[in-house]
Parts: C-alpha cells; structure tokens; sequence
C-alpha cells in the first residue's frame, strides 16, 4: 500500500473507533517515507492522527496515569505536526495546517484541565490552553480568504471562550469566577460579531446560535451561583432576554428541519432552565409562580417539539431531563400529590420491569412508596448542610495534604463494618420475617450492601466521639461539610444503586444476577433519608415517633428536612400507609418466598434501630455482587469497599475536632489549614470547640 493508501485505512478504523489498529497504519504510513525531507504534507498528516488515536482514550480514560500518558504522547504528537506545518511552502497551506495544530494542542491542554483534581495544576493547564488558541488566533489574522479567515477567527474565539468558562466552572470563590466569567463573555461576544460578518446566511446564523448559546450559558451560571437575589436576577435577565430568546429566534429562520427542530429544543430548554432556577432563588410566592409558569411552558414546547427530532438517543435523554423538571416544577408549586406520584413512577420504571409479572403489583407499589419518601433529590435537600465525620489520617487522605502526594477518592463501605450489628434487619424483624437458623451453616449472599454515612447533625459532639476519632481519642478528627450552598448532589440514577440485583428475565430463576455496573458514576448514586424503627416499651413516649405502627407495636421516627412541614407531613403519611401495607401483605402465608423477600433488598437497609436516631442519617447506597471487579480491597483495613468520589472540591467546610492535636500522630492544624489553602484553598478550615477533654491516646506497638 501507497503512504497516502495507509493515511486513508487509518482514518477509516480510526473513525470505527478502532484505535490501535489505526495507530499501526499511520506508524507504517510513516515508516514507509524514507526521505524525511519530501512528503512534508503526509508526515503532517500521519501526526495529526497519531495525535487524534491518543487524544481519544485520554478523554475517556480514568486512570490518573493512564490519561496523564496518552495526553503527553498527543501533545508530542501535535507539536510535531506543528513543526511540520511550518516547513510547508505554500504559505496559505501552512497557516492553516499550523492552525489545527495549535487548535488541538490547546485541546490537550483544555482536557487534561478539566480532568485533574490539583486548582493550581488545572490553572497552568487552562493558561497552556489559551496560549494556543491565541497563537490559533493570530494565524487566523493572517488568512487572505476572507470567510476562511473569519471561520477559523471564530473557533478561536469560541476556544478562548470556553478556556475561561471551564475555569470559572472549576472556581469555587464567587469573585475569582466572576472575573473568568467576564472573560469567557469577552470572547463570546466576539465570536458573536464575527458569525454576523459571514456570508452564506445559514451558516452565519448557525454560528450566532453557538455564540448566543454559550453567552447565555456564561450568565446562567452566575446566577445559580451567586447569592445576591438582585444580582442573580440581572444575570438571568442578560442570560434570557440578551441571548436565549434571540437565539431561539435563530433557530426558526434555519432551513434544515432537523437541525431547525435541535436548536429550537435547546434554546427552548435553556430558556425553561433560567425561569426555573430564579424560581428557586426567590421567596416571593406571587413572582415564584409567573417564573413556574414560563419554565413550564417552555419546557412543554420542547417536549413538543422532541418527537419530530430523528435522533432517538437525545430524543429519549431530552424526555428524561425535560420530565424530571416538570416533576420538580410540581413540588415548586407544593403540588405534593402530583409531585409524589410522578417521583414513585419514575422509580418503579428504573426498579421493575413490565414483563415482571410474577411480581405482585402492589408489593411492587408499595416498595416504590417507601423509596419515593426515602430518597432525597436536590429539590427537596435544598441548601440543607449534611456533615461526614473521619479519622484526621482519612481526611489527610481525601484532600491529598500532610505527606500525602495526591487526593483520594472517598469510600463506600460495607455494611458488614456498621455500628449497628443488626444492620438491614430490623425492617424485616418488623414484617416478622427473621428465619430462625435450625442449621449448622447457612449460604452466603451473594451481594452485599456499601453504604457512604451523612448526619444533618453538623458539628454534633456525640457524633464527633463515636466517629470523628483516632488513636482512640474522640473529637481528635474531622467533620466534613457537604451542601451549604445547596450544589452537592447530581441529578441521581435511581437504578444505579440495585443493578447487582436486577432479576433475571428467567421466570424460572429465583436468584439476582450480577449486571455490567463497572461504568456506573458513582457521583450520580441517589441519597437516602434513613428512618428509625422503635419497639415500643414503658420508656418510649407516643411523641417520639410520627409513625405507630401494629397495634402501636412498633414506632416510625423520620425527621424533617428543612423547615417544609407541610411536605414532611405528607411523607409521614405516604411512609405509614406503605408500611402497613407491607405489614398486611406478609401476613399472608402465601406471601411470604423468596422471591417476594428478595424485592426488600431495595427498602431494608433504609430502617436503622430507635437507639441511633440522633444520628439523623442520610446515606448513599449501592449494592454490588460479590466477587465482582468494582468491589475493592484495602490491605490496610483488611476490608472491602467501593471507591465513591473525589470530594475534594466538593466538600464545603471541614470542622477540626476539639482534640485534633491530641493524638499520637502530633497533628498540627495550622500545617492542615495551610496545606489545605494550597491545595484546596476554596474549602474552609475551622476549629470545633465542643466541651470535651481529650483521653488518652491509644499506644502503638
């Protein structure tokens, strides 16, 4: 085969995504030029491929080495194309050619930017980014084809733009991201001016749709970060009027039908998104509703629009956002009916299946009623502060500080290492479903459950003893902040956390199977509202509980999120009416197999004992097969678990423990604080001076 043959077979399987295969054509494509000083075009193109096969799996890449090694090898890849470009003879040629070079580089640099945990780290990395899109831009100046030239001005601008709105995405300090903001806007705005400057008009109007986009896209951001109600809703104003209803107005003057109907869904969606969150920022009932009221109609009009849209995929991900908003919109408006009733569907789609038929409908009703009052979404956690209390070793850990090199991801740990020994067992001790063990030996399960522990008890003395230790000493470690500014948790898979125990499709097979979970975002596990199980004795008033239970046998204690009384009382009653009706449903001799008891795996590790109720828990829970690869093992603790997330930009506050320095390890908070202002400078460090006296640490071997 020709070199320019092997050019063209590399592309093909690299386009199929059959990257080593291509990597080995362009390498021999390479080989094949014996006379580095002639086919100066071809060795420009071997590399800009070569560079393309690394880029590609180091943006889907999770190993911190891995992607840290195929974007070098890209760089090295696209320098070289670049200095290659330079050699070309025809000028115009070699402009360009140097311009996808430095475009792809500032690529590499803009990824790698995005992906690393270290802020100072991601600022060299952004600042390498914009230094070639304005090298990009300069070479762009230089094009004497006039369109071409303003082409390749506006993906530079666009670039530049996108620099700086990733790197104010990543900025925790309000100001710092204001000023990003600014910039990213600067460059926008330019690239706005430059799309109205092309000729062909479709394309002209194509490009004032992007610039239009990411405009509104720069103030929507500052206004859901940003507390000052007034200052939000200019932003949102700038964001609606300036940008959004203008590039919607774009969109219908597109000839293309699909892509007329694409743009139209986005700009209607991102128009709903602006009404929706300034919805959620104001306490003035009377505007709330009008906000309500214009998100809901736009969102409508992109669901209307969502069947003419050929494209399956987005058209079923579009569906799924749009009507989880319109869901939200039903509990903005305290339409707790509704509101419910959509969020219980939503979860017995993710959990059952329809062709289940030997599931009993309402078994599968009422397990759905107890997820839906259980699971916590961000609309109903709302700014609620939840703390996670660790050793100060473990937190060193987590934010890569005090002789640690880099952050750690936070764990799920096993149930099988809770406080509690009857973890998972007291809800089926409440549907007297306990099995007496008459045998020597019984089977091990085949799952087991991971839990990840928050309090809404933050600062809490009593949670500090009994976990925020080390070395024996309580209140000697940390007490981690999570959501005082109301962005910690994602939109939540609910399916996520039960894959491992998806029934087989076999009627006939009893038994859960393992599923394919190894892609699983564990960021997007949902987060449960733990409820206590009493058993009524002399000792244990009525009021404790807001839930009785069997003839007042057994009490309910679910605390209040928030200060929303009235949708904590409608929960109370959907909680008691589902249990009762579990309770009922097992009664029945009948009822009582495998298969039916199995269907609880989904509830029973939500119900803790009465006896750790001022914990007031929140947890996140996954259930994983044993034996599979995401389970872990730690030689350390000699336990197993599974990696959760890296916090280390996600936490808010960490709140040193009155013994902090007290332990055998002579921790000093000030090297913490100062570590910790290097490395994660947006997170705030304070001190616990909860009233307790240190014990004495426990002696090391």
């Amino acid at each position: 085969m020709s070199v320019n043959d092997l050019i063209v077979e590399g592309v093909r399987l690299f386009e199929s995504n059959k990257i080593d295969e291509a990597i080995v054509k362009f390498n021999q494509a390479w080989d094949a030029i014996e006379d580095k000083k002639k086919y100066l075009q071809e060795q420009s193109d071997i590399q800009f491929w070569l560079g393309r096969c690394y880029l590609e799996p180091a943006m889907k890449a999770k190993d911190v080495v891995e992607v840290m090694s195929f974007f070098a090898r890209a760089i090295m890849y696209f320098q070289e194309q670049l200095k290659l470009a330079k050699q070309l003879t025809n000028e115009q040629t070699s402009i360009l050619e140097q311009i996808y070079a430095q475009f792809w580089l500032g690529r590499c640099y803009l990824e790698q930017a995005m992906k690393v945990k270290d802020i100072r780290e991601a600022k060299d990395l952004f600042a390498q980014a914009v230094k070639h899109y304005q090298e990009e831009l300069k070479l762009a100046e230089q094009l004497t084809d006039e369109q071409t030239r303003i082409q390749q001005q506006i993906y530079a601008q666009h670039w530049l733009g996108r620099c700086y709105f990733e790197q104010a995405m990543k900025a925790k300090d309000i100001a710092k991201a204001k000023d990003l903001f600014a910039k990213a806007v600067k460059y926008h705005q330019e690239q706005l001016k430059l799309a109205e400057q092309l000729t062909d008009e479709q394309t002209r109007i194509q490009k004032q749709i992007y610039a239009q986009s990411w405009l509104g896209r720069c103030y929507f951001e500052q206004a859901i970060r940003t507390k000052d109600i007034t200052n939000a809703k200019d932003l949102f104003e700038k964001a609606i009027n300036h940008h959004y209803k203008h590039q919607l107005q774009l969109a219908e003057q597109l000839t293309d039908e699909q892509t007329r109907i694409q743009q139209q869904i986005y700009a209607q969606f991102w128009l709903s998104r602006c009404y929706f969150s300034q919805a959620t920022k104001i306490e003035d009932k009377l505007q709330t509703e009008i906000l309500i009221k214009d998100a809901e109609g736009y969102f409508l009009g992109s669901l209307e629009l969502l069947p003419q849209f050929d494209n399956e995929q987005e058209r079923k991900r579009g569906e799924k956002i749009i009507y989880h908003y319109l869901r939200n919109i039903c509990f903005l408006r305290s339409d707790w009916i509704l509101y419910f009733n959509k969020k219980k569907q939503d979860i017995s789609k993710a959990l059952f299946s329809d062709e289940d038929n030997n599931l009993d409908g309402k078994l599968k009703e009422t397990i759905s009623t107890v997820l839906a009052v259980l699971h916590i979404p961000p609309i109903e956690l709302g700014s609620t502060p939840l703390a996670h209390y660790t050793s100060s070793s473990v937190c060193n850990k987590l934010f890569g500080v005090v002789n640690e090199d880099d952050s750690s991801s936070m764990r799920i740990g096993s149930s099988s290492y809770m406080n509690d020994p009857s973890e998972g067992e007291g809800l089926l001790e409440l549907l007297k479903l306990q099995d007496l063990e008459l045998e020597n030996k019984t089977d091990c399960s085949p799952h087991n459950a991971f839990f990840a522990c928050f309090s809404s008890r933050v600062n809490d003395l009593n949670q500090f003893r009994l976990y925020g230790k080390e070395d024996g000493v309580e209140a000697s470690g940390c007490c981690l902040v999570f959501n005082k500014n109301g962005d910690w948790l994602k939109v939540p898979d609910i399916s996520a956390p039960f894959r491992s125990i998806t029934k087989n499709q076999d009627e006939n097979l009893a038994e859960f199977k393992g599923a394919n979970i190894s892609n699983v975002e564990y960021e997007k596990l949902p987060l449960y509202q733990v409820a206590y199980i009493a058993y009524k004795d002399e000792y244990i008033a009525k009021e404790k509980c807001e839930i009785w239970l069997d003839d007042f046998k057994f009490g309910i204690c679910l605390k209040p999120i928030g200060e929303n009384n009235e949708w904590h009382n409608f929960r109370i009653e959907k909680l008691k009416e589902a249990l009762q009706q579990l309770i009922d449903f097992f009664k029945v001799k009948d009822n009582v197999n495998d298969q039916n008891k199995n269907v609880l795996e989904y509830i029973r590790y939500l119900f803790k004992d009465f006896a750790f109720r001022d914990e007031e828990e929140f947890r996140v829970l996954k259930m994983a097969e044993i034996g599979s690869e995401e389970i872990e093992y730690c030689k350390t603790t000699q336990s197993i678990y599974l990696p959760y997330a890296d916090i280390s930009n996600v936490v808010d506050e960490v709140i040193l423990g009155t013994n902090y320095e007290k332990t055998n390890n002579r921790r000093k908070a000030e090297v913490f604080q100062h570590q910790m202002k290097q490395k994660c400078p947006y997170v705030k460090v304070s001190r616990s001076s909860l009233p307790i006296y240190a014990n004495p640490p426990i002696k090391k071997d």
